[in-house]
């Protein structure tokens, strides 16, 4: 009898502590499942879901909106896994695996082990076999890809997606149309490549759509943010070339284009006043704007003024790299100097969950329709990439919002570029097009 109730105890006991391991990793896999979805990142955001689910059943808790979720996901992204190659264990590239290659509409995701650098990838044109022809060469740490082909059925024109390996360490990715030269560009974001094919995608219920026009688009409202004004002068270039002027030009270009495309727009600033970060968030949030659109222009001190050019789109969330945070600093002027700088993680994470993901995509559109935009008129156009930080005059607005850094002032070639009006209606037209996009990929 005493042997019987022993047992009972300590099957009793093993029950709770299998019982607040389940609890453990549940709340765990909550939480990744949470973050995946800030970062936008679907493979962590399945694996999340999935093992979720699993300790939802053990602890029987409900798991009809996870499975649910899990589905529609799955559904939406077509994933090749490829695996470390074991004999490369010394190869310099061992660092940069790639984890895998994702295709979702338009867009190539290679997702790497680590955060990856611009050496990493080259790129070129070709007509060969019937085909033209744009080949991406990826450097890492690569296995069972041998002349892979991938479909892309949401872009007309791309015939084929054949990847194989070139060489010991580098895959080639090469985008094949029978028709004409694709528009391809590509960009970095931490562990991850992303190449966007840039041509419309089909719509399961439109056979034809506009070219430009995005769908719906005069229901739309967009609130326009010309960086600076008045005695806020902003970054000042060579000759006196100021940053409040050059934006506000642009500002004015972009809403014309926007307005002729069917949106309802309104400027913050149309002339060169000074208003507060207060007066532009409160005056977006007024009209019940669809999107928040700050425009505004880089510099660095003048020893590296030479060297250092290029344009950046940056959505709301804590800076996480020192460039982000100066380039924050410099924007954010006296405005938040009251919060520490563990208040203001908090307040931007907690304050801003619902939006951060849909200006990340805001932000990937108009960067790459920017910079396909001028690369087909000028040289030296420079991708700085879309960029995480914690600008304030995001985060009172209550709808999608980026900030865009359309060149540094303070390099002599570009702050010449952003007063030329040829470069400014390219400037407004990409961020036009990127608009157009978001909203057609994000009825």
């Amino acid at each position: 009898m005493i042997r019987l109730l022993l047992l009972l105890i300590l099957s009793l006991q093993l029950n709770a502590l299998a019982a607040s391991s389940y609890t453990a990793n549940y709340s765990k896999y909550k939480k990744e499942y949470f973050a995946s979805i800030l970062k936008n990142d679907k493979v962590k955001e399945i694996k999340s879901l999935k093992r979720l689910i699993y300790y939802a059943k053990k602890l029987n808790k409900p798991t009809y909106r996870y499975r649910k979720e899990l589905k529609l996901l799955a559904s939406n992204i077509k994933k090749i896994n490829i695996y470390k190659n074991k004999k490369n264990k010394k190869s310099r590239y061992k660092k940069y695996t790639i984890k895998s290659i994702e295709v979702r509409d338009n867009l190539i995701l290679i997702n790497f082990k680590n955060k990856v650098s611009r050496r990493l990838i080259s790129f070129n044109e070709e007509r060969s076999g019937g085909y033209y022809r744009d080949n991406f060469d990826i450097k890492g740490m690569i296995n069972g890809v041998n002349k892979l082909k991938l479909k892309m059925p949401k872009v007309n024109s791309l015939s084929k997606i054949v990847v194989y390996k070139k060489t010991r360490n580098t895959m080639r990715l090469s985008l094949r149309s029978k028709y004409h030269n694709l528009k391809t560009v590509y960009f970095f974001q931490d562990n991850r490549i992303t190449i966007k094919v840039v041509e419309d995608v089909k719509l399961k219920k439109a056979k034809v759509y506009p070219t430009i026009i995005a769908n719906n688009s005069r229901k739309k409202i967009i609130v326009i943010d010309p960086g600076h004004g008045g005695r806020d002068t902003g970054a000042q270039g060579p000759h006196k070339r100021y940053e409040k002027k050059s934006v506000l030009m642009v500002a004015k270009t972009l809403r014309y284009i926007l307005k002729s495309r069917g949106y309802t727009v309104y400027m913050t600033r149309d002339s060169d006043t000074y208003k507060t970060l207060k007066y532009r968030t409160s005056y977006a949030n007024h009209k019940n704007a669809d999107l928040f659109i700050s425009i505004h222009a880089n510099a660095v001190p003048k020893r590296k003024r030479n060297r250092i050019f290029g344009i950046e789109t940056y959505y709301l969330s804590p800076a996480r790299s020192e460039r982000a945070k100066r380039v924050a600093l410099q924007e954010n002027q006296m405005n938040v100097q009251s919060l520490n700088y563990s208040t203001k993680n908090i307040f931007l994470m907690t304050q801003n969950r619902a939006k951060i993901t849909a200006s990340n995509k805001l932000a990937v559109d108009v960067q790459s329709n920017i910079l396909y935009n001028l690369k087909d008129k000028y040289k030296y156009i420079k991708d700085n990439g879309v960029k995480k930080g914690p600008f304030w005059v995001l985060v009172g607005v209550q709808m999608p919002s980026i900030l865009i850094e359309i060149g540094y002032i303070s390099h002599f070639r570009e702050s010449i570029r952003l007063y030329n009006s040829s470069y400014q209606n390219l400037l407004a037209r990409g961020i036009a097009n990127g608009i157009d996009d978001y909203f057609r990929k994000n009825q």
